[in-house]
């Protein structure tokens, strides 16, 4: 295991974020804990993109200069996806 990811258990993210949301359209569970739920959520998505994209960087950099360049396109559409994100979280008043 390396050193992000640390000890947290290896689950489907995406998966927990679906559940967790049904919960929340409930509006039976307390706000606080919610909150507190969804955050932990987003680190953990947020951990695992960074294990992928390190994984991804490495297995891309064996491949033919072919391969890289139609991977070149891959990421920067993500990363285009990826920088909205962040400029959107980032603005938040707090």
């Amino acid at each position: 295991m390396d050193e992000i990811r640390g000890d947290r258990p290896q689950e489907d993210h995406s998966q927990t974020y679906d559940e967790w949301k049904l919960r929340y359209e409930k509006g039976l569970e307390n706000p606080r804990e919610l909150f507190q739920q969804v955050s932990r959520i987003a680190q953990y998505m947020s951990y695992d993109l960074i294990d992928k994209l390190q994984y991804w960087e490495k297995e891309t950099l064996k491949q033919p200069d072919e391969e890289i360049e139609r991977r070149i396109k891959h990421l920067t559409s993500c990363l285009s996806q990826l920088q909205s994100a962040y400029v959107q979280f980032s603005e938040v008043d707090l």
